[in-house]
């Protein structure tokens, strides 16, 4: 959306851009980055150059800059994006190994628990037993990582492609690679980058 429009106009769909990209029979996983990179490319221009543009309204010529604020994806999405590992017992890039977690007994399957701990801590939800797994929980929710510690964590990682476009890491790390994301020279200084939609994740989280 064009937000600097009119409230009238910004949602009217001549005034709508959409940007789409077609994928074949395989998603390109890790090899997003060679996609990404062309985009990145403009968007340091626009932070850091700018590029003229005329507005018709004024009738004058400016200097157009531009960022990108955030990005809205589904959590596996989120992983090729974030070059994280979002499966597992590690599946939050923000907690990282202070994600709660357990692992079902029958099923196999990892569910995300300990949600009590983002309440207030007078919250009545926090004192009920039966509703919820049996216990009372004091826990608070510890400081996460901003982006800056997140950069400094995986700068330094290095990884290389065999013949068949897998990755391989140099030493074992729940991160893939240096997300391309954090070539724009403002991108660790954001306080949301990734604004997950729920709708894939909710039904794993107890």
């Amino acid at each position: 959306m064009i937000y600097n429009l009119s409230p009238l106009l910004c949602m009217k769909r001549k005034y709508m851009m959409l940007f789409m990209m077609i994928l074949g029979p395989r998603q390109p996983g890790n090899d997003i980055d060679v996609y990404l990179n062309l985009l990145i490319n403009d968007l340091k221009l626009l932070w850091e150059e700018g590029i003229n543009v005329y507005d018709s309204y004024c009738q004058e010529t400016l200097c157009l800059h531009a960022m990108l604020f955030c990005i809205i994806n589904y959590f596996p999405t989120y992983g090729n994006l974030s070059d994280y590992s979002v499966k597992g017992h590690f599946a939050c890039p923000i907690r990282e190994e202070n994600t709660s977690d357990i692992q079902l007994k029958h099923g196999q399957k990892i569910v995300y628990t300990k949600h009590r701990k983002f309440l207030p801590r007078n919250h009545p939800y926090r004192r009920m037993k039966k509703t919820f797994n049996g216990t009372i929980t004091d826990e608070v929710v510890t400081r996460h990582r901003n982006g800056e510690e997140v950069y400094n964590q995986v700068k330094n990682i290095d990884f290389m492609f065999d013949e068949h476009q897998k990755q391989k890491t140099t030493e074992k790390n729940i991160w893939k690679k240096r997300p391309v994301l954090f070539n724009l020279p403002y991108w660790c200084k954001l306080e949301v980058r990734h604004c997950i939609d729920v709708m894939h994740v909710e039904k794993h989280c107890m």
